[in-house]
């Protein structure tokens, strides 16, 4: 038992944590309200899909070849920074960054058992990455214009869905659409390097540059316990032209 002395040790220590976080939480809460949001578009393009080997129970198996393995669409991020330390005329901040990259295609044909291209197939993935972000950004020579650089890790939840295979000799072989869309979060890493404008909007600032994503591996759930493993996408890259407005 802990005995008067230590009922009153221990009320004392909680009263002390809940003065000290009293305390912290205002603080923490201004140096919130000095942050900003970026709101970010553009359009990138992705590298993914995997040929591979698929075992099926009782045969040798197909191979999934990919004939298509990239493709382009827009994208949108939003984010939200807080200034650090400057370091030598260089700005640091801090934040979370979303990003929303959607669906791209892959396809490629079927090799039946080793000896028959008689199907092809496609699937679509989406991606949906959030990265602890840090950003450095320090004026150029040129009035109102400024060098920035991005970094960031996190998840991605990559979304694959939409397989489906296709007879190639008019009908004969019957498809097995034997995979269903499946969501996997994954490591994600992205980089970047822009040109920042001032004043552009008023007040705001426009910013633009290229940035470079590494998705992480996707899968498929399988329909059948007749297939062994299952089908990946195999590792996602992507190439991103991005502008923002600091808002």
């Amino acid at each position: 038992m802990l005995g008067r002395y230590g009922i009153l040790l221990l009320s004392l220590t909680l009263l002390h944590s809940e003065v000290t976080l009293a305390q912290q939480v205002p603080a923490l809460f201004s140096v919130l309200k000095q942050g900003h949001v970026a709101f970010q578009v553009g359009g990138y393009w992705s590298t993914q899909g995997k040929a591979q080997h698929i075992d099926i129970n009782g045969l040798i198996g197909d191979d999934f070849t990919v004939t298509k393995h990239d493709g382009s669409n827009g994208l949108v991020g939003l984010g939200y920074f807080v200034e650090g330390q400057e370091l030598n005329r260089v700005q640091l901040s801090y934040g979370i960054n979303l990003f929303y990259l959607p669906e791209t295609s892959v396809s490629g044909t079927v090799v039946q058992e080793d000896l028959f291209s008689n199907l092809s197939y496609g699937y679509h993935v989406t991606h949906y990455p959030i990265y602890a972000a840090a950003r450095a950004k320090t004026d150029l020579p040129i009035n109102h214009l400024a060098l920035t650089v991005d970094a960031g890790i996190g998840p991605n939840f990559m979304h694959t869905d939409g397989f489906v295979e296709h007879s190639l000799d008019g009908g004969i072989t019957l498809p097995d659409n034997a995979f269903s869309g499946h969501t996997t979060a994954t490591f994600s890493a992205t980089a970047g390097i822009g040109l920042q404008l001032a004043k552009v909007f008023g007040e705001m600032p426009l910013e633009c540059g290229y940035r470079f994503f590494y998705l992480g591996q996707g899968r498929f759930s399988k329909k059948t316990d007749q297939i062994i493993n299952s089908l990946h996408t195999g590792a996602a890259y992507a190439n991103a032209v991005v502008c923002a407005v600091r808002i």
